[in-house]
C-alpha cells in the first residue's frame, strides 16, 4: 500500500496531498494519526495529531456538544456539567469562524454544518497537525470558501494542516506544497510556486489526461416528464422535462430537495404529481456506503445487486453465474476499477475505486435514461475524466440523463440545460450550454 514515504507538514503551512484512488492517501493519514500501524518507518511530530475523515465519524443521533466533548467532558459535581461544555463549542465555533448550535442532534444537520462538528471536535483536542481528507467532497462553493477562511485561522495560530484532496484548482489556491502519491510511492514533492496543474495531474495519473468527447447534437423526444411533482417537507409544484440525448444539470446548495427529486424520479420515495420516464434506469446514488453498495460482500455481489434479472438464466429465476463474474469483469476493466480480484471484499478498495464500481454498475446495461447524483465525488481527476466520458457517451447514444451535482465545474463540463434548485423549488434556468457563473450561485443561495 506505501513504499518508503517521506512526508513533512510543517507549522503554519497548508501542504496538499493528492494522487489517484488507492494511491495510498487515506492510508497514510491514518498511519499519522495512530489509527493505523505502519509495518516499518517512523513519525515525528509537534503536538496531537488530528484527522477528519472522509466520511463522518460521528454518532448521529447524539447533539453536537456531545460529539465534540466525547471523551472529555466538563465535569460539575461528579455529572457532565452541559452548560460548560454548550459554552465551550460555542466558544471554539466563534473563534474558528464555525459557529453551530452546541444543541442541534447531529443527524439532523446538513453535511456542511456536520463537517463543522467534525473539525470542532479535533480542535477541541488542540491539535498541532490537523489532517483534512477530502474535505469539501459534498460543500457547496460557500462552504468551501468558508472552509478555507477556518483553514488559514488555523494555519495563522500555528497549525499545520495537510489537505487530502483530487481538486486542483483549491490546491493552487490555497496550499503551499503539494506531495503526489502514486501507487504508494511519492513521486513529486514541491513548492505550489515551482510546478503547475498540468505537471501535477501528468504525476498524479503518470501520463495525460484522458480527453473529453464533444456535445454531439443528439437532442430528441422528450423521454423524462415530471408535473406538478411534491414531496413532503422537500418539493412542492416542480416539473421539468428531459429530452433524449440531453443532460440536465441540477445546480443547488445540498438540502434544498435534490434528494427527494432524486429518490422520487427512481421510484424509492412516495410523491403527489406525475412522472413519466422509461422503465430502463441506471442510478448513481448521492451516497454510496448508504444507498449503493454491502461494503463486506465482494465486487461480484455489489455488481449483481439490483441486477438480478439481468443476470439469469433464461426461462429461470437462477442467476447465471458466469454471465455475472463477464459482466463484473466487465466493469472493472472498463472503469479500471483496482482490485485484487471481483471476489474480493468491496471494503478492501479505496473510496474512490468502491465509486467506479457503482458509476459502472448503473451504466453497463445501456439504460435509456441515467440520474447521475455526485458521480464524481471522491474520486481523482484520472476517474474523473472516464466517467465524464462514459456519461457522455451515454448521452450521444441517446439517453436522458439527469445529472445533480454540487461542482458547478462538472455541471458546467457535462450538461446541455442548467436548472438551479433552492428550497425545493426550480428558480431559474441557464441553456444552449451560456452558463453564468455568478448569476447561478446568486440564485443557489437567494430565498
Amino acid at each position: 500500500m506505501l513504499d518508503d514515504v517521506d512526508l513533512t507538514c510543517e507549522a503554519g503551512e497548508i501542504h496538499a496531498l493528492v494522487g489517484e484512488n488507492g494511491a495510498g492517501k487515506s492510508t497514510l493519514a491514518a498511519i499519522a494519526a495512530g489509527e493505523i500501524t505502519a509495518d516499518t518507518g517512523t513519525i515525528e511530530r509537534s503536538g496531537r495529531i488530528g484527522l477528519v475523515h472522509q466520511h463522518f465519524a460521528l454518532i448521529d443521533r447524539l447533539r453536537v456538544w456531545e460529539n465534540v466533548v466525547l471523551g472529555h467532558e466538563p465535569q460539575r459535581g461528579g455529572a457532565i456539567d452541559r452548560g460548560a461544555a454548550c459554552a465551550f463549542v460555542r466558544d471554539l465555533g466563534e473563534r474558528y469562524g464555525l459557529e453551530v448550535d452546541p444543541e442541534a442532534v447531529v443527524e439532523t444537520l446538513p453535511v456542511g454544518i456536520r463537517q463543522r462538528v467534525e473539525l470542532l471536535r479535533e480542535l477541541a483536542r488542540d491539535p498541532g497537525i490537523l489532517i483534512l481528507d477530502e474535505p469539501t467532497a459534498a460543500l457547496s462553493p460557500s462552504e468551501v470558501e468558508r472552509l478555507f477562511g477556518t483553514i488559514a485561522l488555523l494555519t495563522q495560530r500555528g497549525v499545520g494542516v495537510l489537505v487530502i484532496t483530487h481538486k486542483l484548482d483549491e490546491v493552487f489556491a490555497h496550499a503551499g506544497r503539494v506531495t503526489v502519491l502514486r501507487r504508494g510511492r511519492v513521486v513529486e514533492e514541491r513548492p505550489i510556486s515551482a510546478t503547475t496543474r498540468e505537471q501535477v495531474a501528468r504525476a498524479m495519473i503518470g501520463g495525460e489526461i484522458p480527453a473529453i468527447p464533444a456535445h454531439e447534437p443528439t437532442h430528441g423526444a422528450i423521454a423524462v416528464r415530471v408535473a406538478g411533482l411534491a414531496v413532503p417537507g422537500a418539493i412542492e409544484n416542480l416539473s421539468l422535462q428531459i429530452a433524449t440525448g440531453e443532460i440536465l444539470g441540477i445546480a443547488g446548495v445540498e438540502g434544498n430537495g435534490q434528494s427527494a427529486l432524486a429518490d422520487a424520479l427512481a421510484g424509492l420515495t412516495a410523491f403527489r404529481g406525475t412522472i413519466e420516464r422509461p422503465h430502463s434506469i441506471g442510478v448513481i446514488p448521492q451516497d454510496r456506503l448508504l444507498e449503493a453498495v454491502i461494503p463486506n460482500w465482494s465486487l461480484l455481489e455489489n455488481v449483481m445487486l439490483g441486477r438480478e434479472r439481468a443476470t439469469s438464466a433464461k426461462a429461470s429465476w437462477r442467476i447465471d453465474r458466469a454471465a455475472a463474474r463477464a459482466q463484473c469483469t466487465a466493469i472493472v476493466e472498463r472503469f479500471d476499477v483496482r482490485a485484487a480480484s471481483i471476489d474480493a471484499p468491496l471494503s478492501t478498495l479505496s473510496g474512490g475505486n468502491q465509486q467506479k464500481l457503482v458509476v459502472g454498475r448503473a451504466l453497463v446495461d445501456n439504460p435509456a435514461f441515467v440520474i447521475a447524483y455526485n458521480p464524481t465525488r471522491g474520486i481523482d481527476i484520472g476517474a474523473t475524466a472516464t466517467v465524464h466520458t462514459e456519461l457522455l457517451a451515454a448521452r450521444n447514444r441517446g439517453a436522458a440523463i439527469l445529472l445533480i451535482s454540487f461542482e458547478l465545474d462538472e455541471l458546467f463540463a457535462l450538461s446541455d440545460r442548467i436548472l438551479v434548485m433552492t428550497r425545493g423549488a426550480l428558480r431559474g434556468e441557464f441553456s444552449e450550454r451560456r452558463f453564468d457563473r455568478e448569476a447561478i450561485g446568486r440564485l443557489m443561495v437567494s430565498a
